[in-house]
């Protein structure tokens, strides 16, 4: 090869490379995270939100061994137990305030059993990645607030987030056509408080 073209072929390939690295974080428009830390056992969990498809989505990342609460975790301890106040874990809470009108129900990904039947405690929540969503209606300022509360379990204690709040920068304008069902993976998803598959005791 000729040595002329070696460097310019070279800072080619290394412009390409730092594009590839550079471009999934401008595409995911995540806001920054915010975390719960304990000094001994490292992050419980960890939150996120973003835009997509007109839908306000906010991820949640559980540390090694801790998972929270689904959205509806109180409504269905009530139907399994058929107990007015039954005993279970807090569930988790998105407030919404700022620059942005949400509407409809929130979604969230199917949250799995984490019932103790033995000592009939009935639970539902989320280990590793869980995602909830919920369609935005109209923006009206250039940040959001997404405040959240959760409480956040391992096989030996509880840690509480109490009331994080997110800053989110917004678009100036929605989609012209917004998806009809949020931007989640297919299958993997429900409405809160729909519990038509939960079966009584």
């Amino acid at each position: 090869m000729n040595n002329y073209y070696r460097p310019v072929l070279i800072a080619a390939v290394l412009v390409a490379i730092c594009t590839l690295d550079i471009a999934p974080a401008f595409a995911a428009d995540w806001s920054d995270p915010i975390s719960i830390i304990r000094r001994r056992e490292g992050t419980v969990v960890a939150y996120r939100a973003k835009l997509d498809s007109g839908y306000l989505v906010v991820e949640v990342k559980h540390g090694e061994g801790w998972h929270t609460y689904s959205m509806d975790n109180i409504e269905r301890a009530k139907k399994k137990t058929g107990k007015e106040k039954p005993e279970t874990e807090l569930p988790t809470e998105i407030k919404v305030s700022g620059g942005i009108e949400t509407i409809g129900s929130w979604y969230q990904t199917k949250p799995k059993d984490l019932s103790m039947t033995d000592i009939k405690w009935y639970t539902w929540g989320f280990e590793n990645t869980a995602l909830f969503a919920i369609k935005v209606d109209s923006i009206d300022g250039p940040t959001a607030s997404v405040t959240v509360s959760a409480q956040a379990c391992n096989a030996n204690s509880c840690s509480m987030v109490d009331g994080q709040t997110i800053t989110l920068n917004l678009p100036e304008s929605l989609p012209e056509s917004p998806a009809d069902t949020p931007p989640l993976p297919e299958k993997s998803y429900v409405r809160v408080g729909d519990l038509d598959a939960l079966k009584k005791l």
